[in-house]
């Protein structure tokens, strides 16, 4: 937050903008040691937690409404979760921010693009630590705030403002979900626990509860109400991690620098639905419709995103595609009841998904281009970059023993372990296995389009070189930690993180027989999805689908992303603009029609009666006389009338 206040009020003034990136380069690099300390402290003892959290206001008992008191509060919370997540963005946000220093040097609106970058992490930060839903939405919506600015950095740029402006209104369906689910949540619980007791059961808010880290199993209260509140609470969660059907805007952020996306992608905006449903799951858990349909979410993106991404020849889309498909194996996990087993796969994704951007982004800065099929020959020229890009391709596809072998295995191991007490679980399992396979094809499609061959594909692309230190640095130590973070799991803490964050129905993740034979399945999955990507496209080949083959309307529906976008569009064009143009409609003619109506009645009669004012006595003098002449009428002949019929009556 500093940096976003000194880089935004004195960025303009320094001699040279990029000073203004070392500025932030430093406060970031001064929030990576305080974060590292902060959750080594917590990692090293899961059982203990760090919770300060300040009265706002506090409401007295009030009968009927809240029979035990109120109080709202904020507060910081440290805890084993917090901990991991406080890992992934100040790592990755140091990382992005020295990336930035040669990746950005060139564009006019540095200042601005380090104080939003900086306010971004803040937001984010603020997110993780947050000890209670309300805090948590107020950092959830800046976060979102930041996104629509770095998305939108190239403004001039129609496409650019487009997608800031898609992102931002989707994400509100999703924000707007969430609001209400804390509104239910918080009127099902306003009547349990004593004011000030700190926990779920006293306000419906605060995440933690006495000495306990973890209340999944404590839900109670009207079943029906809880269902509709998670259903909120995956609303929003669907929209900030881009799940299906709330998926459209990520693939058109990527109109923003790669900097943002490898920062969205990994470490803060698209993490943070995830977080969400993580944290409701183990504080306060889901009804099993809502376990239901959050696996059924998670699964369906997972396959969903993945088709899309075989296709597309934009590498950062690719790449986009995959943070959606990888997103959904985390609320998979999540909604099968194992939250920290889906934390886990955030926090390993987070590290080669930066990686695999920032690797594309060394790419796109070295050639000029995002398309795959003008690249080719590059991994002769860009040795380093091309290694970083295929350690990360690696973790992604699940090959061990790189980062993403642990984690998403861990996923699908459990998943399965619940599949005999949930059979509908296992159409889902099902698309997250073959998820697998397209998920390593897709990768080392890209891998090989942009790296394999003699040459480039476009003869004009300018010569390739790896980039200096200041983008080497990253990529040397993202690959580290995507070749090492998944080894966590072998530390006795971890390990006793997951089995505490384990499922309500208290199944920990199990490491027998059947998640070997599970973990040999993933792998030989991922190792077919790769030979057939060398198949296709190694060595500089180029597999071109014929136009009369029967598979190509399928290729068509998936570039143009089964038509969702499109459908979209038309419902905003057709369907809400023909209902804003009834309500303009409305609005003009009937209520200010009606209210104008008046207005002119009431004018043409004042105008009138303004004309009878002519200012000669003599016309006032006989208006008095005729006046008397009525009454006097009225008095002679209607009254004693009125009175006989009166009396008659």
């Amino acid at each position: 937050m500093t940096a976003f206040v000194v880089v935004g009020l004195a960025g303009t003034r320094l001699k040279r903008l990029e000073w203004g990136g070392w500025v932030a380069v430093g406060f970031a690099g001064a929030a990576l040691i305080v974060g590292v300390l902060v959750a080594a402290g917590a990692m090293l003892d899961p059982g203990r937690y760090t919770n300060v959290q300040y009265t706002w206001f506090q409401l007295p008992p009030s009968p009927g409404t809240f029979p035990n008191g109120f109080e709202l509060v904020v507060g910081t919370l440290v805890d084993p979760i917090s901990a991991l997540m406080l890992l992934v963005v100040t790592v990755v946000g140091f990382l992005v921010m020295l990336y930035s220093i040669e990746y950005m040097h060139h564009d006019r609106g540095l200042p601005r693009y380090y104080a939003e970058l900086s306010l971004f992490l803040a937001a984010m930060t603020g997110l993780v630590i947050s000890n209670n839903l309300f805090e948590f939405f107020l950092f959830w919506e800046l976060v979102g705030l930041c996104s629509y600015f770095l998305i939108g950095f190239y403004y001039e740029k129609p496409s650019a403002s487009s997608a800031a402006k898609e992102a931002f209104l989707v994400t509100r369906v999703g924000d707007v979900m969430f609001l209400l689910g804390i509104f239910l949540y918080f009127y099902n619980y306003r009547f349990a626990g004593p004011a000030g007791s700190g926990g779920w059961a006293a306000n419906g808010f605060v995440f933690v509860n006495g000495s306990q880290p973890f209340l999944a199993g404590t839900m109670g209260g009207n079943s029906t109400l809880l269902t509709v509140a998670g259903i909120m609470i995956l609303g929003g969660a669907a929209g900030k991690s881009a799940q299906f059907p709330l998926h459209v805007w990520l693939p058109d952020a990527m109109e923003g620098p790669t900097t943002v996306s490898a920062l969205i992608h990994a470490a803060t905006m698209v993490a943070a639905g995830v977080y969400l449903l993580a944290v409701t799951s183990l504080f306060l858990g889901f009804t099993a419709t809502d376990q239901l349909l959050i696996v059924a979410i998670g699964g369906i993106t997972t396959f969903f995103a993945a088709t899309m991404a075989v296709v597309h020849p934009d590498i950062k889309r690719v790449i986009a595609y995959s943070t959606i498909s990888q997103l959904g194996y985390m609320v998979l996990a999540v909604g099968a009841g194992f939250a920290m087993v889906g934390l886990f796969h955030l926090f390993t994704h987070a590290f080669f998904k930066a990686l695999l951007f920032l690797s594309a982004g060394a790419v796109i800065h070295a050639v000029g281009t995002q398309d795959l099929f003008k690249m080719g020959g590059l991994r002769k020229t860009m040795k380093i970059t091309a290694t970083a890009f295929a350690i990360g391709g690696l973790a992604l596809a699940g090959i061990p023993p790189f980062a993403g072998f642990w984690s998403k295995d861990d996923i699908l191991g459990s998943v399965y372990a619940q599949l005999g007490a949930h059979p509908a679980y296992w159409p889902f399992f099902i698309l997250a296995v073959a998820g697998v396979f397209l998920t390593a094809y897709y990768i080392f499609r890209a891998w090989f389009l942009a790296f394999s061959g003699d040459r480039p594909r476009d003869p004009t692309l300018p010569h390739a070189h790896d980039p200096t230190w200041r983008m080497t640095v990253p990529l040397v130590t993202l690959s580290a930690l995507a070749v090492g973070a998944g080894f966590l799991i072998f530390w006795p803490n971890f390990q006793g993180l997951l089995l505490n964050g384990a499922g309500v129905a208290g199944i920990p993740p199990t490491y027998g027989t059947t998640d070997l034979l599970l973990s040999a399945m993933s792998v030989l999955l991922g190792g077919a999805g790769i030979a057939l990507a060398w198949y296709l496209w190694g060595n500089g080949k180029v597999f071109v689908l014929p136009e009369s083959s029967a598979v190509q309307p399928v290729r068509k529906l998936l570039l143009n992303r089964y038509y969702m976008k499109a459908g979209y569009d038309w419902i905003g064009a057709k369907g809400v603009y023909s209902i804003a143009r009834a309500a303009d409609f409305f609005d003009q003619f009937v209520i200010d029609g009606t209210v104008h109506g008046f207005e002119r009645m009431f004018a043409a009669f004042s105008d009138r009666l303004r004309r009878i004012q002519s200012g000669v006595v003599s016309d006032y003098a006989a208006y008095v006389v005729g006046g008397l002449i009525a009454v006097f009428v009225l008095l002679l002949f209607v009254a004693p009338y009125l009175v006989a019929k009166v009396g008659g009556g």
